[in-house]
């Protein structure tokens, strides 16, 4: 077999390979098996022509329509009409496939209009039952995505509760309806009554802070779970400063939220490190509760975070984060969002 034998059979089955890959890419999905007639070309010239470079005394004779064909040529065409026979039949893959993107596509859509719809009409609705979602993240075995329903106080089972707390880490009373307040209620220790007589969480936050007034937007402070260990599983709170006061005018988001998200994510995995065993996360819609913010900009924003993060830390020992999704209309955002990832495989 000569040099340019050799190398026209490298370069065909190289070009066959890399438009087999091309042509499996999820954006092209609806045209995936049809794309690779053209792969299934390359390969037939490229086995015909090594072949009867190797073997030129071998012989293989077809006859098709009137036409006869032998040596090398009969062989790319037997191979060819079998390969189209069998493409032909995916035709039907194709059209399925269309439809199903189709069909997520327009559920996409209604989710965004119910979002719209919730807003400016009768306002969000909290959601009674605690629900998981989870998607994967595209090409990785270890991460997956996803959201998770309801009141943050009926989740069960996830190793760390991130708190959306303000620049001065100080917490909410317990009686303000906030993730804040929820966690350090549910992580003190109460009397028979009900009434919290040991502010656990809130104690060793304010420890942490060492006399400081305030911390930098986006800085996390850890503590440990208090009595929700016990009660819910939870193994660390992860404090994050994504809002900031202003005299008279409350709590507004702070400006960099993906700065939030990665540092969280690398305080886990800090902790993981440590030999906290902390496997799954969930992260509360930050700064979202007060109104003062745009609800499908912050979760595009956390989501893109989160998956950046992931891709840029591939061994990262988290396996899942969800994001909390309170009301039918942050459930609704974060499904889209989820839904129109481009780096989850969400099946489209």
């Amino acid at each position: 077999m000569s040099p340019f034998q050799l190398s026209t059979t490298a370069v065909l089955t190289a070009a066959g390979i890399a438009l087999q890959i091309w042509s499996s890419a999820p954006s092209r999905a609806e045209r995936q098996y049809a794309l690779q007639l053209p792969s299934v070309l390359l390969y037939s010239l490229a086995a015909a022509l090594f072949l009867f470079s190797v073997f030129p005394e071998s012989l293989t004779e077809g006859r098709a329509l009137g036409f006869g064909l032998s040596g090398a040529a009969g062989f790319a065409a037997f191979f060819m009409l079998i390969s189209f026979t069998w493409l032909a039949r995916t035709r039907g893959r194709d059209e399925l496939t269309s439809q199903l993107k189709k069909a997520q596509r327009e559920n996409a859509g209604l989710r965004r209009q119910l979002a719209g719809e919730r807003s400016l009409g009768e306002g969000p609705r909290p959601l009674a039952q605690s629900t998981r979602y989870d998607v994967p993240l595209r090409g990785s075995r270890r991460h997956r995505i996803g959201v998770v329903t309801g009141n943050l106080a009926n989740v069960i089972g996830i190793d760390v509760w991130v708190n959306s707390e303000n620049t001065r880490m100080e917490m909410s009373r317990v009686d303000e309806p906030t993730v804040s307040a929820a966690i350090r209620y549910h992580g003190g220790r109460r009397d028979g009554a009900g009434h919290l007589v040991d502010d656990a969480i809130a104690e060793e936050l304010a420890d942490q802070m060492d006399g400081r007034q305030h911390v930098s937007a986006g800085q996390v402070l850890v503590t440990g779970s208090g009595e929700l260990l016990e009660s819910h599983q939870v193994r660390k709170i992860v404090h994050v400063a994504a809002v900031e006061g202003e005299p008279g005018s409350g709590y507004r988001q702070v400006m960099d939220l993906g700065r939030c998200a990665r540092n969280i994510l690398a305080e886990v995995d800090r902790l993981t490190v440590a030999g906290e065993p902390l496997r799954s996360v969930v992260l509360p819609l930050l700064g979202t509760g007060g109104g003062n913010s745009d609800l499908r900009r912050t979760v595009d924003t956390l989501l893109a975070a989160t998956v950046s993060y992931f891709e840029a830390h591939p061994a990262s020992r988290i396996r899942v984060l969800y994001l909390l999704a309170y009301t039918d209309v942050q459930e609704a955002a974060c499904r889209t969002a989820l839904d129109s990832c481009p780096e989850l495989s969400t099946g489209a």
